[in-house]
């Protein structure tokens, strides 16, 4: 029996068809699909501009460039997700201050914000984590009223709805990434959004080497954080289907609640209002069972999980003591997550339904 993978990038026949095309026209560096790709993703989150990238983590550093961030300006972070926000921070010497977050849906609540944000806080971050939002809404209002700059990082959110809004909608920037593991993916590659025409001329200017019309003429310190038509032709395919692909994530997730004995998990919280598009199925032990155990049980067993990201606390470059974020500190020792990619078919998924019952019954 071959290893079932954690995750496996989708790629068909039309994928290639577009990534062709866009190979004969020569134009394999910018070119017409990095257009089209923007205009299905900004037409699919409502946003008036969106600005594909190199991935998503330079969409996150060009949403710090645009706004102004500068050395020993202070971001509040949440303290669990994927550390990208906060690493990229750090290079840009910006003062980091993380936030806990909900143990429950694993995102930043408002009140973990108030709790660390003061008059110096020039921008918070909220992470979408594992395709979940949090009070985004809320944190968007209460924010607005603080003159504090809201950034979303809905890497692994694309297709996601809280109160009939999409993920990427929210916030003065919002951020994708089109990573291999992703829903929809370019194998690297990332998106900007933001609704105001002043942003949206400063993040050109900051991908682009800092050129704006005049060629070679460079206005500002910039980069070349942008992404090539090659990329942008798989984008835009896949985004052609993203109905279809968000429908089948969804189905999966409801496949490992039909056969997981849910008696003896802690699942992620997706509340009741919202329309969420799982990245992956995570979820922690209750107690007197132990997620390591169980993760080398199922390696031995043929199936790949994955651990939870790692908090500030459990990484040495960070410096912070363990369990000042308990939530955090807790999801990232706790959290495991199960194959989850759009060939797992249901014979699958029962077997590994199987396998994780049977470690739990013992």
């Amino acid at each position: 029996m071959k290893i079932i993978p954690w995750s496996k990038p989708h790629l068909n026949n039309k994928d290639r068809k577009y990534l062709n095309k866009a190979f004969d026209s020569t134009w394999i560096s910018d070119g017409r699909y990095v257009r089209d790709f923007e205009k299905k993703i900004q037409k699919n989150t409502n946003r008036k501009f969106a600005i594909a990238t190199s991935s998503g983590t330079t969409a996150i550093h060009l949403a710090y460039l645009s706004l102004g961030l500068k050395r020993n300006d202070e971001i509040v972070i949440p303290a669990y997700g994927y550390m990208a926000c906060a690493n990229i921070a750090k290079l840009m010497n910006l003062k980091v201050i993380f936030c806990d977050v909900d143990v429950g849906s694993y995102c930043a609540s408002l009140k973990n914000i108030k709790e660390v944000i003061s008059k110096k806080t020039k921008a918070v971050v909220v992470i979408n984590t594992y395709g979940n939002m949090s009070e985004n809404l809320k944190i968007s209002n209460f924010l607005k009223k603080k003159k504090i700059y809201f950034i979303e990082d809905a890497a692994e959110s694309l297709g996601s709805k809280i109160s009939n809004i999409a993920s990427g909608k929210f916030g003065d920037i919002s951020t994708f990434s089109f990573h291999a593991t992703k829903n929809v993916t370019t194998g690297e590659g990332g998106m900007i959004l933001t609704d105001n025409p002043k942003l949206q001329k400063k993040i050109k200017l900051f991908r682009s080497h800092g050129v704006d019309k005049a060629r070679y003429k460079h206005l500002v310190y910039g980069h070349n954080f942008r992404m090539s038509n090659l990329l942008a032709s798989i984008g835009y395919s896949q985004s052609k289907r993203i109905n279809s692909i968000n429908k089948q994530k969804v189905n999966l997730y409801q496949l490992y609640l039909k056969y997981l004995n849910l008696d003896k998990i802690n699942l992620q919280d997706f509340f009741n209002n919202k329309k969420i598009v799982p990245w992956t199925f995570a979820f922690t032990l209750k107690k007197g069972f132990d997620v390591k155990k169980l993760s080398l049980f199922l390696l031995r067993n043929k199936i790949e999980s994955r651990n939870g990201f790692y908090s500030p606390g459990r990484l040495s470059l960070y410096k912070i003591k363990r369990n000042l974020y308990k939530a955090s500190d807790f999801l990232s020792a706790n959290v495991i997550c199960l194959p989850f990619y759009l060939e797992l078919k249901e014979k699958n998924i029962k077997y590994i339904c199987s396998k994780i019952n049977s470690f739990l019954n013992n």
